[in-house]
């Protein structure tokens, strides 16, 4: 019997994993030099932060060549700090898409290197995936942490909108703008959550689940795989005891897409509209200049009735939904998509990210392509502890999910 390999010997294996799956990744802008770490729960843990989020002594440089010449942050932004001093290591920070907007960036999902990561947290989905690190930070404003979650089949938490502090992160719209976390299980995702929001509301004191379980019913239809990995997920979640009703979800999504694209562009512009500048504008990427553009454009009374539509359909989906704990949804109709100057499709998770609650996709499994499949549970809008403890209990019952194979050289 060989014996467990020491603390070093761990480390320099995951160095090693690191220097082979890089080069054919693309998922970290920097790496950081070997930090001092406290004892805790998170000791010897490996994390990616996207490049939006603070670490000391790293420039921050937003995925955009307007940045280049940042200066190394001065801070660990409080997410970050919480996580060192729980004794997690920071191997390096992420590659995101410009400002954590849309335009896509060389990031390569580790199941297939011809398909898109998602973004904007390109490389924390990535990184985590191809075991590069065992959680990543990202962020979501539309889809930006769920979807690459789901297509790099990995765990994917974003938490109830405002819990995690957004301090040392570059906004892109304040509205909607959510720390999350990818890691490997839920048991991560819960174990690291639990050092960065301490003063989360417990869960809900019983034993039964009710869950709704359905799909936006939008021109976006979920192939044969997808459909059927969300109808063995809904099975799952009998079997573990939950009451379960089926059916459509009940909200208008083209309207609440266009209001909050509405608000994230104007938001974007109030906090970077000085880069419509000539000088800087040129380095702009095409998709994230456009929405600077189109935000400066926006109306008092365009984005007064924007934040008015998304509020009301917030209070009417919630009402609708008495009595139910949780929802089992899906967060992307398909496996990734080929790289195709996208970074996925996003719609099914706005009115989500709108609503304000706490989303966990779960891997589950892989199409007849070999993409990962992925679902999703959502809950009101502070139940994160709650919507975790189920998460982990449905983990269990997802199929098998075969690692990424390394390429051959």
């Amino acid at each position: 019997m060989n014996p467990a390999p020491t603390r070093q010997d761990a480390g320099q294996d995951h160095d090693q994993n690191l220097r082979r799956w890089e080069p054919h990744i693309h998922a970290f802008v920097e790496l950081c030099p070997p930090d001092a770490r406290g004892k805790g729960p998170l000791e010897g843990l490996r994390v990616g932060v996207k490049d939006i989020i603070d670490v000391a002594g790293v420039p921050t440089r937003n995925g955009s060549d307007t940045c280049q010449d940042a200066p190394p942050a001065l801070h660990d932004a409080p997410v970050v700090a919480k996580l060192r001093e729980a004794g997690a290591h920071i191997i390096g920070k992420t590659v995101t898409t410009e400002f954590a907007f849309t335009d896509p960036t060389a990031c390569r999902n580790p199941h297939d290197l011809n398909r898109s990561p998602g973004g904007s947290s390109s490389g924390s989905g990535a990184a985590v995936a191809a075991g590069v690190v065992d959680i990543a930070l990202g962020t979501q404003t539309a889809g930006s942490l769920c979807r690459p979650a789901a297509y790099c089949g990995v765990v994917g938490f974003k938490p109830s909108y405002g819990v995690i502090p957004t301090t040392g992160v570059t906004p892109l719209a304040r509205s909607f703008d959510t720390v999350g976390i990818i890691a490997r299980s839920v048991a991560l995702a819960q174990k690291s959550f639990a050092v960065v929001a301490p003063y989360r509301a417990p869960p809900l004191d019983k034993t039964a689940q009710t869950a709704a379980c359905g799909f936006w019913q939008t021109t976006a239809l979920p192939d044969d795989d997808t459909l059927a990995g969300f109808q063995g997920a809904t099975r799952a979640l009998l079997d573990i005891g939950a009451a379960i009703t089926t059916g459509p979800l009940t909200a208008n999504v083209t309207p609440i897409v266009a209001a909050h694209r509405t608000i994230m562009n104007y938001e974007a512009f109030v906090a970077h509209g000085s880069l419509l500048a000539e000088t800087k504008a040129v380095l702009l990427k095409p998709k994230f200049l456009a929405g600077l553009r189109m935000g400066a454009a926006i109306s008092p009374d365009q984005i007064a009735q924007a934040k008015a539509l998304v509020a009301e359909a917030k209070q009417a989906f919630w009402a609708g939904l008495e009595g139910v704990d949780t929802i089992l949804t899906l967060p992307v109709p398909t496996g990734a998509p080929l790289i195709d100057g996208t970074t996925g499709f996003q719609d099914w998770l706005t009115p989500w990210t709108v609503f304000g609650g706490p989303l966990v996709c779960i891997p589950w499994g892989l199409d007849q392509l070999g993409r990962p499949l992925s679902v999703m549970l959502a809950a009101r809008p502070g139940q994160d502890a709650q919507v975790l403890a189920l998460a982990a209990k449905l983990e269990t019952a997802s199929p098998a999910l075969p690692p990424p194979l390394l390429p051959k050289a």
